[in-house]
């Protein structure tokens, strides 16, 4: 049987880094990741979202307060002031995410002012 492999038959070190390399490559490992671009609608969704998701669980947590404590508009009122704080903290910290990710060009034109 000339066929057979001997025992030991594992590739050697060259074609093992090659076989890596190539396997990497196809994953698209070691390549910079890129964040993808965010247009100005898709952020102005996301912004309308954090925030009016904040109040209305706010609300809704301030109705159950009142129909558990029997306190009237006392609760909801609590809930939806919490919540609109919560939205207004979720928005701040959304626009400072996408400000780290995507920097001022340094080398863009300044505006002009009002005075000027």
């Amino acid at each position: 049987m000339a066929d057979e492999k001997p025992a030991d038959s594992r590739p050697s070190g060259d074609a093992l880094s090659d076989l890596r390399r190539r396997v990497a490559q196809a994953r698209g490992e070691g390549a910079s990741p890129s964040p993808p671009a965010q247009s100005p609608a898709s952020l102005a969704l996301r912004f309308g979202g954090e925030f009016g998701a904040a109040v209305i669980v706010g609300a809704l947590l301030g109705y159950g307060a009142d129909a558990f404590l029997h306190s009237a508009p006392v609760g909801l009122m609590i809930g939806v002031g919490l919540g609109f704080a919560a939205g207004v903290v979720n928005v701040v910290r959304v626009a400072q995410t996408f400000n780290r990710a995507n920097p001022p060009d340094p080398n863009a034109p300044s505006l002009p002012d009002d005075e000027d």
